[in-house]
């Protein structure tokens, strides 16, 4: 199914977007920075797909979109630092070594996890409807991302539940992604920290 996201049916597409990811679906969307592959972070069934559809190696984690700051502590045990609190929401993602209780339940992440919260309508409304989601791009496995809405769904319509199409997404540099183990900026994004 493909819908196409506009003024009048953004609260629709919030709905089916998040009663796809509960009921353990893959919808594809845009997020705080590009197209993503969202999915119910637990539903491993779901974290497959996404793994298959994308061409993506079993051993590269992938990316966890949070509502807020509490679902830190859920993945984590390390106390976020100040120099990332003061960025989030925000294009920021940041690791963090993994709550061991979970190294069983979510296979995918090993002993890590990358966690972003949005500062994005869209995507924080569908968080306000789903458990925590996984979010990597949108595109198979280096292929480079995909800005423009008709082509993710000329490329995806047949291997994922749902796509809301935005049309054509602004360019923006990647998150910064920062790693709270090593105290340092892994990859430089948007948001510069000091």
């Amino acid at each position: 199914m493909v819908l196409n996201l506009n003024d009048e049916n953004f609260e629709l597409a919030v709905q089916k977007a998040a009663e796809v990811i509960n009921a353990g679906g893959v919808v594809i969307a845009p997020t705080d920075t590009v197209y993503g592959m969202l999915a119910d972070a637990f539903n491993m069934t779901a974290i497959n797909k996404i793994y298959k559809i994308k061409e993506r190696e079993k051993d590269k984690p992938l990316l966890i979109l949070i509502k807020d700051q509490k679902y830190c502590n859920f993945f984590s045990k390390m106390k976020l630092p100040e120099k990332i609190l003061k960025h989030v929401p925000g294009e920021v993602t940041f690791i963090m070594p993994l709550d061991q209780l979970l190294t069983k339940e979510l296979k995918y992440l090993k002993d890590t996890v990358a966690l972003r919260i949005p500062d994005n309508n869209f995507i924080n409304d569908i968080l306000s409807k789903t458990p925590p989601i996984v979010a990597p791009s949108a595109n198979p496995t280096d292929y480079g991302v995909i800005l423009d809405g008709d082509e993710i769904v000329k490329m995806y319509e047949n291997k994922v539940d749902l796509i809301i199409n935005a049309g054509m997404l602004q360019e923006k540099k990647a998150s910064t992604l920062f790693s709270c183990i090593e105290d340092k900026v892994l990859r430089q994004g948007s948001i510069v920290i000091e």
